[in-house]
């Protein structure tokens, strides 16, 4: 299968950070990545590879490289995210609307570009929490394609809609599950749930054996190649997941000789990163520990490993937009399939400094690798991303790339087919 056949795949089965970091899981185990537990202690070898996961929505794999540890020089780390904005569904979710529907609270996961999720085909997926023999357990779960949609209120019932509406997460927005039928109990989501997961395991499960959730309203369209010469790919969810596929492929197909090579991906970052599994947390800094201990690393030397160390926060950057070039910088323009973004903040939302930019810049020339630089306007603000939060809990020098896209936080959103395969040397030369 093509790197972009199966890219696309990747975000169609990732409806969910849930997801993302399972397949991941998958991919990593068939590649003889031995899975560790932040609840034992790790006993780990040169020359072999693992990873870690923490609340079944963040992960960090890792290669030990094949030379005494007294040789290794550092780390090289790759983050990314797991999460991209969605709707949240809230506990008791079933509305009943205009007597005769039932709809779905929910809440906005993220900064959404809200009317893009209205008449399109929607699912509901997350995980679920079950007690088993005395343990909490969780288990991924999708209800089908197309089980709930956000109709538009017809133009001739708003005849200034195309002049601008605002639209009510909790007026407007509310997910169309079902019609209630008169004289019969409606279905909750959690009886659906119990259906799926004894689908699933093969157990009986009834609604309520489900203790809790954490469920969104995702986007069940497919990604799809775009354009007269399928030079542009659109999906749902390609912000941030197109990078975390570049990091997990490069992390699979490419072994250091004296670096130890870290996929770092983090969860929450659409909405701070200040939870025990996101950029803010303590999770990079406890692994980065963990492999040091594992190894028989002092703390000393590890402090020493860090200083030679690197990251790389990988996160979409804007692409110039075809009708609305005026929001573009006047000079620093990223466009589609041109190669890959380096970021560029005076605040700072972006990690990039003159070492870094020259480090990102070095490793492009020597490698062929095309590169553009991104800046906001200065009278726009932009969005920020995970790169300076991570460094603040392990501080090393730090640059954020991305790939260029169109209609970021869409539902479905556009980016040129070519720059995936940029973004996979770049990892794999910064890995070697």
């Amino acid at each position: 299968m093509s790197t972009i056949k199966e890219l696309m795949a990747f975000l169609d089965n990732s409806l969910t950070s849930y997801h993302a970091i399972n397949q991941m899981r998958e991919e990593f185990a068939a590649e003889d990545f031995l899975q560790l537990s932040e609840s034992r202690i790790w006993e780990i070898e040169t020359g072999k590879s693992y990873f870690v996961i923490r609340n079944d929505s963040s992960m960090i794999a890792f290669r030990i490289p094949a030379c005494d540890k007294s040789e290794i020089k550092g780390f090289h780390i790759y983050a990314a995210h797991s999460d991209s904005p969605a709707f949240k569904i809230k506990e008791n979710p079933e509305m009943n609307q205009a007597e005769v529907y039932v709809g779905i609270n929910t809440e906005k996961y993220g900064g959404m570009i809200l009317s893009t999720w209205m008449d399109r085909p929607l699912t509901i997926a997350g995980r679920v929490c079950v007690e088993n023999n005395g343990k909490i357990c969780s288990y991924l779960v999708t209800l089908k394609d197309n089980i709930c949609m956000i109709p538009n209120l017809a133009i001739h019932m708003n005849r200034d809609m195309n002049n601008g509406v605002a639209l009510n997460p909790q007026k407007d927005m509310i997910p169309l599950l079902m019609m209630e039928e008169e004289g019969e109990d409606s279905k909750t989501i959690k009886a659906m749930l119990a259906e799926e997961l004894s689908r699933q395991t093969g157990e009986k499960y009834d609604a309520q054996d489900i203790l809790a959730a954490d469920l969104f309203v995702e986007n069940s369209e497919k990604a799809v190649l775009a354009g007269a010469k399928e030079e542009f790919i659109m999906s749902a969810r390609y912000d941030d997941l197109a990078c975390v596929y570049a990091g997990m492929k490069a992390m699979i197909e490419t072994e250091s000789d004296a670096y130890i090579n870290v996929l770092a991906v983090f969860d929450n970052e659409e909405v701070g990163s200040l939870t025990r599994q996101g950029a803010d947390s303590s999770f990079l800094r406890d692994t980065l520990d963990n492999i040091a201990d594992g190894l028989g690393i002092s703390s000393t030397v590890l402090r020493t490993l860090k200083a030679e160390s690197f990251l790389i926060s990988a996160d979409n950057a804007h692409a110039c937009h075809p009708n609305q070039s005026q929001k573009a910088d006047p000079v620093n323009k990223p466009y589609l399939n041109k190669g890959i973004v380096l970021k560029y903040h005076g605040s700072q939302k972006y990690a990039t400094d003159a070492y870094s930019a020259a480090y990102v810049k070095n490793l492009c020339n020597k490698n062929h690798i095309p590169l553009q630089i991104y800046t906001n306007r200065s009278d726009i603000a932009g969005g920020s991303t995970l790169g300076n939060i991570a460094m603040a809990q392990v501080s090393i020098a730090a640059a954020d790339i991305g790939l260029p896209q169109l209609a970021m936080h869409s539902a479905y959103e556009t980016a040129g087919r070519e720059d995936i395969e940029y973004l996979i040397s770049f990892a794999k030369a910064y890995f070697a």
